[in-house]
């Protein structure tokens, strides 16, 4: 290399040398006081991208983890809660014991049946009042299908705690039953003119929903709605001369000829099979014949009333029996209702479901021929679908069985009622300890998960405390070397002076 002035071609090698030295120690004190490896993308491209889904997952794992933990509370809310029902069923079945012995007059009665009640109350009470966050737990609102396209979801409770939305893997449902007095079968609270308006009103709402995609502007879906809702409406009017029947009380001549006129439309067979085995010459019985059957007498007339009046309401296409008693497979009410209201019991919902198809049926096939065929069937099973999903929390017999044990009849029959109501209380309880034990696992799984995720983003983006201490050390000692020599070569140029006699 030459001795020349105008480039200091060393001292420009120092330089570059040296600031890429000193760019190394600045990315070294940089890791070694962030504690990170990659500070940027420029760091490690790939690495970032990999690590940054680690972080978004951990995160995610770790609030599955604490909603996990929120659904276990809830459950031993209503667990706790489901406690303290345990009691009170215990000690509806002491009384009903109590009142099921031949010791005790009228009034100790009645003072015995006061208490059963507000137990029954009570439990009602608990079950509608217990929630968690504003949920209500224990009265229904938790069974169902789940549907959380809404601001409030609705149905069984979805936990989610996984880090996508595979049903497989990132979440389960709650599912709790309702365990009212009245669900469980128990207390007065159940009522017939409860059931009664609470099955009207559910068949209202589901007929809305099979027919919320309905053109109310279109006159042939108009009419067809308005027929159906004719229908239950006519039912319900049927339903309270029912109702007049069961408790004894005659409302005027023409409630009396509806329902004779009813009765006396059906066959002999019919009659024969709706009354279940009562003598022909007690139906229609009048208010004071009604006052003095028994109770399971009582049964057998609500049922017969209720099953003629279904048939005279079903016009068009009536249910018949045939000469043996079977239903008659040209019908249009699903032959199954033949095994409804077995043993004297009331079946009111499946029987009120299948006619009511009947009718929708019926209507769906005089609409407007413009409207296809099969536009017309999908309309008729999507409120057939609607239905039949309802009727299985509508199959209500409305007997005296765990109504009251003001009798000694009834104390008797209360205590299959009350065991009954324990069983299906115990199944939901059985069925959420096993659901917390399992979300008891989850979590476990969920840490671990968390744990081992996070291991292989700290592998990717922490600093080797260690290795980059090293090569801080070495980055310094080459910078300080760096500035020794730039400081030398930048001296060099002046022994050109010294030639030219400088």
């Amino acid at each position: 290399m030459s001795l020349v002035v105008n480039h200091n071609m060393m001292a420009a090698n120092v330089a570059r040398n040296l600031n890429a030295h000193y760019s190394n120690l600045s990315t070294s004190t940089q890791r070694l006081s962030t504690g990170m490896r990659i500070n940027s993308a420029a760091d490690d491209a790939a690495g970032l991208a990999i690590s940054e889904l680690q972080r978004a997952d951990i995160a995610a794992l770790q609030q599955g983890a604490r909603n996990a933990n929120d659904a276990i509370s809830l459950i031993q809310t209503a667990d706790g809660a489901m406690g303290v029902i345990d009691e009170k069923l215990i000690r509806m079945k002491e009384l009903a014991e109590q009142a099921a012995t031949g010791t005790y007059d009228s009034t100790q009665r009645l003072m015995i049946e006061s208490e059963y009640q507000q137990m029954a109350s009570e439990i009602t009470r608990i079950a509608n009042a217990t929630d968690f966050n504003g949920t209500k737990l224990l009265d229904g609102t938790l069974s169902g299908v789940h549907d959380g396209s809404q601001m409030t979801s609705t149905g069984a409770l979805k936990v989610h705690f996984g880090t996508g939305n595979d049903s497989a893997e990132d979440y389960y449902y709650i599912e709790i039953g309702d365990v009212t007095a009245q669900a469980l079968g128990l207390g007065s609270a159940s009522t017939y003119n409860e059931d009664r308006d609470r099955i009207i009103a559910e068949y209202k709402t589901q007929l809305e929903k099979a027919m919320k995609g309905w053109d109310r502007g279109n006159a042939w879906q108009k009419s067809a709605y308005d027929q159906i809702d004719d229908l239950v409406t006519d039912f319900t009017e049927k339903l309270y001369a029912v109702e007049n029947i069961m408790n004894g009380n005659a409302q005027g001549a023409a409630t009396d000829a509806t329902l004779a006129d009813a009765w006396n439309a059906l066959s002999e067979q019919e009659k024969q099979f709706y009354g279940r085995g009562l003598p022909s010459d007690n139906m229609p019985p009048d208010a004071d014949q009604y006052a003095a059957m028994s109770d399971s007498d009582k049964q057998k007339v609500l049922y017969a009333y209720t099953r003629a009046l279904v048939n005279s309401w079903s016009d068009g296409d009536p249910q018949r029996l045939d000469a043996d008693g079977n239903i008659d497979p040209a019908g249009t009410i699903d032959a199954t209702v033949d095994s409804f209201g077995d043993n004297g019991g009331t079946d009111l919902s499946l029987t009120d479901i299948t006619t009511v198809l009947g009718e929708v049926e019926r209507v769906g096939n005089t609409m407007d021929p413009a409207v296809g065929t099969d536009a017309r069937a999908a309309t008729s099973a999507a409120i057939y679908d609607a239905l039949h999903a309802m009727s299985v929390g509508l199959e209500t017999k409305w007997d005296a069985a765990g109504r009251t044990i003001a009798t000694q009849e009834d104390a008797q029959l209360a205590l299959t009622a009350i065991n009954n109501a324990i069983i299906e209380k115990d199944k939901v309880r059985a069925h959420l300890g096993a659901i917390q034990n399992r979300l008891e696992n989850t979590i476990t799984n969920l840490n671990v998960q968390a744990e081992n995720l996070q291991a292989a983003e700290s592998r990717i983006r922490d600093v080797d405390v260690a290795t980059e201490m090293t090569e801080f050390t070495r980055q310094q000692i080459l910078t300080q070397t760096a500035v020794a020599m730039l400081s030398q070569a930048n001296s060099l140029p002046q022994m050109a002076m010294q030639l030219v006699g400088g």
